[in-house]
């Protein structure tokens, strides 16, 4: 019965093949482990599954990590992991929800950056999708953005986007409505401008 960081460490080198080392991991999880120990262990198995891009099951045992987890850093640090992964497998909802929980536990501080990482990490996945022409992918991710806390500019870019691929795939009418939204959003911009200046 593994009871340290090290004891996990010298049983896992026995083995070469990762599928071995997971299996090895679940065994010694599975006789009980302290909890230091166990998160460690749900760590490793995470990176395991993650070179072996098995990324669903990496985000799980990120998650699982971050559940156990004594301080909100650490936590916060395990679900972004596995929000990422879930971002890979392509479970955009589980993802979300995720990122959800690294911002509640996030300090006010931290939040603004925190929010703009997780901004970042969507719209490059978008981009990918896109340079790649995976079409119907972009815009599912594209349209998920739109729900995110994202400046007008995103947002007017992401319209652009948005337009550019349905015409792609051969759809005219939403096009044209991604464009009437981005209209829309500018038009809806400049009066909260105006509103900003008549308060002031």
């Amino acid at each position: 019965m593994v009871q340290t960081k090290d004891e996990l460490f010298l049983g896992i080198r026995q083995f070469e093949a990762n599928q071995r080392k997971i299996e090895y991991i679940e065994k010694e999880i599975s006789k009980g482990m302290p909890t230091e120990v166990k998160i460690i262990a749900l760590s490793l198995m995470a990176e395991l599954h993650k070179n072996m891009k098995w990324y669903n099951s990496s985000a799980k045992e990120y998650c699982n990590a971050a559940d156990l987890a004594p301080t909100f850093k650490e936590k916060i640090d395990l679900y972004f992991k596995g929000s990422i992964m879930y971002l890979q497998a392509e479970d955009y909802f589980a993802a979300d929800d995720n990122f959800r929980k690294v911002i509640v536990l996030a300090t006010k501080e931290e939040k603004p950056k925190l929010q703009e990482k997780i901004n970042n990490l969507y719209l490059q996945q978008a981009k990918n999708y896109g340079e790649n022409k995976k079409f119907t992918k972009a815009i599912k991710i594209y349209t998920r953005i739109l729900a995110l806390k994202i400046p007008i500019q995103t947002t007017l870019e992401v319209y652009e986007k948005l337009s550019f691929f349905y015409e792609k795939i051969g759809k005219p009418r939403e096009a044209k409505e991604m464009l009437e939204h981005k209209e829309s959003a500018i038009e809806a911009e400049k009066e909260r401008q105006k509103n900003l200046i008549e308060i002031d």
